[in-house]
């Protein structure tokens, strides 16, 4: 059975008092956006219904900005507690008991935790109104519902429909409710994420909690203050990470990995002992067991190294499969490729897959060879075992366990150069 509660996050545009630009509540923080952090903590006490109010900057006029879980109510950039009363009323008059917490969408550093100390000081001291106070000042309360509707009407009869937690505070005092103030123990909970400076507080913040997480887990951070690390990122015990690495998204990392300097990983899967070299960056992509890749290695998105290969120095790929223990050491680019086990791939190879119009598919089978300075020209199969000799343009399918050579035939002139200077 769901707590006796209901949420009302209020989103607001522009920093109130500040001349700095608004910022907007889908910027990100390591990953999730000021918004989505918030309504975690608020889905964390497991409300009967979250509210959303207020539409700020560019979000879209029809919620659909909002994160899943959200019943939006409209309203405009400088809407406030009272034009969310107003707009939901009626049907908040339904549920006269129940508490309302009501918060600034844009307290991103609230933990589940203090949500959760806050409400039990409301309903152990019997409050009528519970007022959060921290260093950045108040945002967050917590009240009856029919007492917030009755002390709504009252400020709106009065005239004083802009005077905010603190008007609301005079009137239910005035009314003989009992009120009261939690004090958030932690000064950076009470950020309110409005400004670029705001920003930099909160990402400070939240890589200090990352790396006390990452340290807890066995994973070792050489340079912990020139590491970024995303909140959804996952890693594995006894996984190294170099300094300047930057590790995003859904990204997860098996155990005993090394990550060297300069590599960034977006949304990518590796396996255990897997290692990436430095200058390395890595985009939806899947790097097995064992592998490793770089320095100065790209894979872009739906590319699968598997267990044992070796991608090299300057090679990219692109929704590739590329075999177990097969090896791409050096200046080369698969794209639309499937490459079997054991290929070896020499140095400046490339599969031709776009032709201005479509792109088609390069298979290389199990065992085979290619030579240095190769050009396939997809759509084309090089069969298990094949060779293609350095220098070779393929545009047909190479049987297995041959030969194929497709270059121009070299001639020679003796004495040209003695001649041409003569003219």
């Amino acid at each position: 059975m769901r707590p006796n509660r209901l949420a009302l996050v209020l989103l607001t545009g522009k920093g109130t008092g500040t001349r700095t630009p608004a910022v907007p509540l889908d910027q990100r923080l390591l990953g999730r956006s000021i918004l989505q952090l918030t309504v975690e903590a608020v889905h964390s006490l497991r409300p009967e219904k979250i509210l959303a109010f207020g539409a700020a900057g560019k979000e879209k006029s029809d919620g659909s900005f909002l994160p899943s879980g959200l019943q939006w109510l409209g309203g405009g950039e400088t809407a406030g507690f009272l034009s969310a009363v107003d707009s939901a009323g009626d049907w908040l008059l339904r549920h006269p008991s129940k508490d309302l917490l009501v918060l600034d969408a844009r307290l991103a550093l609230l933990s589940p935790r203090t949500l959760r100390a806050f409400l039990q000081t409301h309903r152990r001291e019997k409050n009528s109104l519970t007022v959060a106070e921290g260093a950045a000042g108040t945002r967050l309360f917590v009240a009856k519902v029919r007492d917030i509707v009755e002390a709504a009407g009252k400020l709106r009869r009065s005239g004083k429909t802009r005077s905010g937690t603190e008007g609301l505070i005079r009137v239910m005092a005035g009314s003989g409710k009992k009120t009261g103030i939690y004090r958030i123990r932690r000064p950076e909970e009470s950020l309110v994420v409005n400004t670029p400076e705001a920003i930099s507080q909160a990402v400070a913040y939240l890589r200090r909690r990352i790396i006390g997480q990452l340290d807890s887990r066995g994973v070792i951070l050489l340079d912990p203050a020139t590491t970024w690390v995303d909140l959804d990122v996952r890693i594995g015990r006894g996984t190294v990470i170099y300094p300047s690495a930057v590790i995003e998204g859904q990204t997860r990392i098996g155990a005993q990995c090394r990550i060297y300097p300069f590599v960034h990983l977006v949304d990518v899967h590796l396996g255990d002992r897997v290692k990436v070299l430095s200058s390395t960056m890595l985009e939806r992509s899947r790097v097995e067991d064992d592998a490793q890749v770089g320095p100065f290695t790209h894979l872009r998105p739906n590319t699968v190294v598997r267990s044992k290969a070796k991608v090299g120095n300057f090679v990219e790929m692109k929704n590739t499969v590329f075999g177990e223990g097969s090896k791409a050491r050096h200046l080369s680019y698969l794209g639309d490729t499937i490459v079997g086990k054991d290929v070896n791939i020499g140095a400046g190879t490339i599969t031709c897959n776009y032709d201005g119009v479509r792109k088609s598919r390069t298979v290389i089978e199990e065992g085979a060879f290619i030579g240095s300075g190769t050009e396939l020209v997809a759509p084309v199969k090089i069969g298990r075992r094949a060779y293609v000799g350095a220098g070779s343009v393929i545009t047909k399918d190479v049987s297995p366990e041959a030969l194929a050579v497709a270059r121009g035939r070299q001639v020679e002139r003796p004495g040209w150069v003695r001649r041409k200077k003569r003219k």
